[in-house]
């Protein structure tokens, strides 16, 4: 008996590590096909600017050599962290309300009659008229470009979430009132582990949209951030400086995407079969 015991749970072990084996040769695949992509951008970035002028497309190490003095002069920390107050309090916002309005909507067929009409207009005015409309009413300021890029993006995470929770099954609802749980608990136990994905889509997307959004109403009426110099150096005519602020720009963006929001969804859906076709 004790040997029958010993053999099953020695071959569950060896499955177990096999199986751990084999998520981590899927994931080093997965690290090396995005860090040979990275080569390729680059190597195909040095190919063009041989055949180009410096003034067209600077060559990748002429534009790292600027990036590194703007790192170790410190305008890199000053700039970005002006940056990342309006990104993170404008994603804040923005998430909080198109959580809040889009649920609502989804879960109250009276409402969603109401505000749909109204969420679609607002999806469709560009950016750029918020950016103004809230610069004349509230001054050249952080609260105003704040607001700015809170209303910019509410739209499209309101439609995410309304659309998620169309989909909540019904039937869990349903149940959960039969068992005579409280809306509350209901809220946190029944509905929000249905819409979790959608929050996640939701939040990486909008975060997406709201880094454009930040850059652009820092070039058009802020003092600093990264929108601020890349219009400065624009201005001038520094190809250089200009692509090593996009460069910073995109390694901030990849650093939150992947090593931020893709291992929270990892961790939170680690549960999840992969679907192979």
């Amino acid at each position: 008996m004790r040997a029958d015991v010993r053999e099953a749970a020695g071959a569950h072990l060896e499955i177990v590590e096999t199986q751990a084996m084999a998520r981590s040769t899927v994931i080093m695949g997965r690290s090396l096909a995005k860090v040979a992509s990275a080569i390729l951008i680059v190597l195909v970035w040095w190919l063009l600017a041989l055949t180009l002028s410096p003034d067209v497309l600077p060559g990748p190490l002429p534009t790292f050599r600027v990036f590194w003095n703007n790192l170790i002069t410190g305008q890199l920390h000053t700039h970005f962290f002006a940056t990342m107050i309006r990104v993170g309090l404008g994603f804040l916002f923005a998430m909080l309300l198109g959580i809040l309005a889009g649920t609502i909507m989804g879960l109250y067929q009276r409402v969603e009659l109401v505000a749909d009409l109204w969420v679609m207009v607002a999806l469709t005015i560009p950016g750029l008229c918020y950016t103004f409309l809230s610069f004349m009413w509230f001054g050249l300021n952080e609260a105003a470009a704040i607001i700015a890029i809170s209303i910019t993006v509410f739209p499209s995470i309101t439609i995410n979430m309304w659309e998620g929770v169309k989909d909540i099954d019904s039937r869990l609802i349903d149940m959960s009132k039969t068992f005579q749980a409280s809306p509350l608990r209901r809220f946190f136990q029944v509905i929000i582990p249905q819409i979790l994905p959608y929050i996640l889509a939701a939040s990486r997307f909008g975060l997406g949209l709201i880094w454009k959004v930040t850059v652009l109403i820092e070039l058009i009426g802020m003092g600093d951030g990264v929108g601020y110099m890349l219009n400065f150096w624009f201005q001038v005519y520094d190809m250089r400086q200009v692509l090593a602020w996009t460069l910073f720009f995109t390694i901030i963006m990849l650093v939150i995407e992947l090593g931020i929001l893709k291992q929270v969804e990892n961790r939170i859906f680690a549960w999840r079969p992969r679907i192979k076709v």
